[in-house]
């Protein structure tokens, strides 16, 4: 018994040892202390540069440095560089957000020496910040960690950190996503009058003013009767098509020929407004219309498919309807 006591006293003392090591961490990685990765507010950012890389993205077999510039003036955001593209508010709003709120997870690697390795050399995605106070932050973003749940990112070329993915995602937007890249600027609540005129399809499709929300008014095309969900499919429709390429000035679309107009009146806040926008071609894009802003200021390119497609569910409305003079008659009959 005598000989075991030693033995059981060396036992408890491995045993005490270990459950200290392992209390210190010695026998796992060094759990990640959760930090912000800037350690600044939305309000704070006065202008944003944004380098999507040298990689070739174009086809062309050359590298190029997409380079866009945002600067807020009067507390507006407004694309200075290359063109002062028109932006979409809600998308740079959330931009902002996700910088200001991004966390890194962990320290990867102190002091790099080799920041290739992490993809953070010229095919990074960069984004060089200014705020208030004058200081100005840049962030490289690379690649996945292996593990794929978080990027390598490195900030004023210091500890290359761990950002999870769903926060690389929301900062690393590309500048189409920050455009406005829908022309027709309406919301079927306030629609009253929407006017197509064209050689393909003419029809008015008009609001009641009863009612609050689209889904209550009474909706009329070319003085016929249709469902309110139709029409705000087809409002909708409208709305939501988008350009896949950048605007252009207006100013710089040559020899278009003019194709048709949609005028769409509104009530905001109790006033009443109009806009008209002109959709052109060109003989040598006859797969795309032009849509040209209100203020005469952008054209959009539009594919001539989509807007085909609403004229023709238009005419289909327009031959499907059955205006509401003999559902009057019949309930007439009935008495």
């Amino acid at each position: 018994m005598k000989k075991i006591i030693p033995t059981l006293v060396v036992v408890v003392i491995l045993i005490a040892g270990w459950v200290y090591a392992a209390n210190q961490n010695y026998f796992r990685e060094e759990e990640a202390v959760q930090a912000k990765l800037l350690g600044i507010s939305s309000a704070d950012i006065q202008a944003i540069t944004l380098h999507e890389g040298t990689e070739d993205k174009s086809g062309t077999g050359t590298d190029s440095d997409a380079v866009s510039t945002l600067e807020l003036k009067d507390g507006i955001w407004h694309m200075t560089e290359p063109k002062n593209y028109p932006l979409n508010e809600y998308s740079v709003g959330s931009w902002l957000d996700a910088m200001s709120s991004a966390d890194q997870e962990m320290v990867v690697e102190e002091s790099p020496k080799d920041v290739e390795k992490y993809g953070l050399g010229t095919a990074a995605t960069r984004l060089d910040i200014k705020v208030k106070d004058g200081r100005e932050f840049k962030i490289a973003i690379g690649n996945q960690l292996p593990a794929g749940d978080a990027h390598y990112v490195q900030v004023n070329s210091g500890a290359v950190v761990a950002v999870k993915n769903d926060a690389v995602t929301n900062i690393a937007l590309t500048r189409r996503q920050l455009l406005d890249t829908t022309p027709f600027n309406m919301d079927e609540s306030n629609v009253r009058t929407l006017e197509w005129e064209g050689e393909a399809s003419s029809w008015m499709l008009k609001a009641s003013a009863e009612g609050d929300t689209a889904s209550e008014h009474t909706w009329t095309i070319n003085g016929k009767s249709i469902k309110a969900e139709d029409a705000i499919s087809l409002i909708g429709q409208i709305k939501n098509l988008t350009t896949a390429d950048d605007v252009r000035k207006a100013s710089e679309l040559k020899d278009a020929i003019p194709r048709s107009t949609l005028s769409v009146q509104q009530q905001v806040n109790g006033k009443e407004t109009t806009t008209v926008y002109r959709l052109l071609t060109t003989s040598s894009e006859p797969d795309t219309i032009w849509v040209i802003t209100p203020d005469e200021g952008w054209a959009y390119a539009m594919d001539a498919a989509g807007l085909k497609e609403v004229e023709k569910d238009a005419e289909k409305l327009k031959t499907s309807t059955v205006s509401s003079e003999p559902a009057t008659s019949q309930t007439s009959s009935k008495k």
